[in-house]
């Protein structure tokens, strides 16, 4: 049976002479998880292909000031909220809330959370904790938040990733990881041949800015339908924007959410979560971007699979699941990847 380990390192130091943490998860048989405390981010996943072939198959930097310039999101914990808030603006119990309008100056993005070095510590040698505070008027949200990000490797290579949080003013919350990942083990190559199974019968519409447009449509007859193992490529050319789409999936508490399969290299991986969404993004945006050992990342050099709440839930109530948290809640998601050969 594998075993898991754990190594510590330093992986930079800020402009500030803050040190920035490294922390290696490997299994006797070459599966491996490197974090970093800048974002809590999974800074790398390397993964034995079916010849045995060790590669990496996340995009990310080889530095931390990768990571501090990175406007592509790559492997970081995204909130308070991720995704988008139509004008940057909600009202929660009768007040108005204003939020850093960072997307294209008019709508609220992800949030900062990936910019910032979490406090850190380790469990057993196969689990790594981060922490962070968000203090009450950060980006413009009400209450200091403490959120805690848990990620635990187990010897069969499959990836748990716990998300709490608790706040002292009602707040919306809605975490995720960020990872983009090409499982060819090749980022020069794309994502297109990959092929992708999603537990979802609707999804949500968007307008034009990739904001919801309140409605629950269903995905039979449109591209958006993965419930069978379809190739990400397929249909990718009948959006305007490729995929950017959040999918409701079926049913309660932690399920199957969905499976991605690159069959030249054999590797898949299985996703379960509580969530109640999944966002599915092709890497539209990615425009030559400088990542890790030189390779230039470009649109479909990677795709993510974003276990998360429903997006702009704070507009578009009652028809949306609430993300507002509050004082003597906790929050608490879970999301396991399952990384392996077929």
């Amino acid at each position: 049976m594998s075993q898991v380990t754990l190594k510590k390192s330093i992986f930079g130091i800020t402009k500030d002479h803050n040190e920035s943490i490294k922390y290696t998860l490997s299994t006797s048989d070459g599966f491996e998880i490197a974090l970093i405390d800048y974002g809590a981010t999974i800074q790398s996943i390397r993964q034995p292909d079916k010849q045995n072939h060790i590669e990496e198959i996340t995009l990310g930097y080889d530095t931390l000031q990768g990571y501090i310039d990175d406007k592509c999101y790559f492997g970081c914990t995204v909130g308070r909220v991720t995704n988008r808030i139509k004008n940057g603006y909600f009202q929660l119990d009768g007040i108005d809330y204003q939020l850093e309008k960072n997307d294209n100056a008019k709508h609220h993005l992800h949030g900062v959370f990936n910019k910032h070095i979490w406090n850190s510590s380790t469990e057993n040698n196969d689990t790594v904790i981060f922490k962070y505070q968000s203090p009450d008027g950060e980006d413009g949200f009400p209450g200091e938040v403490d959120v805690t990000v848990k990620y635990t490797l187990t010897n069969d290579h499959r990836l748990i990733m716990d998300f709490y949080g608790k706040t002292t003013k009602p707040t919306p919350i809605n975490m995720t990881n960020h990872t983009y990942f090409n499982l060819s083990g090749d980022a020069n190559e794309t994502i297109l041949d990959h092929q992708l199974i999603v537990s979802a019968n609707q999804f949500t519409p968007l307008d034009e800015e990739h904001i919801p447009t309140g409605q629950i449509a269903p995905v039979e007859n449109t591209p958006n339908d993965f419930r069978k193992l379809t190739c990400v490529g397929d249909h990718i050319h009948e959006i305007p924007y490729a995929y950017n789409v959040m999918f409701i999936i079926d049913g309660e508490g932690k399920r199957p959410f969905g499976k991605l399969v690159h069959s030249k290299s054999g590797r898949a991986i299985n996703i379960e979560s509580t969530q109640k969404a999944l966002q599915f993004y092709t890497g539209t945006y990615l425009d030559n971007v400088n990542g890790r050992e030189g390779i230039i990342y470009k649109k479909y050099s990677g795709l993510c699979l974003e276990t998360q709440n429903y997006t702009d839930s704070v507009n578009n109530q009652p028809q949306f699941p609430t993300t507002i948290l509050r004082p003597g809640e906790e929050y608490h998601e879970q999301s396991i990847f399952h990384f392996y050969l077929e």
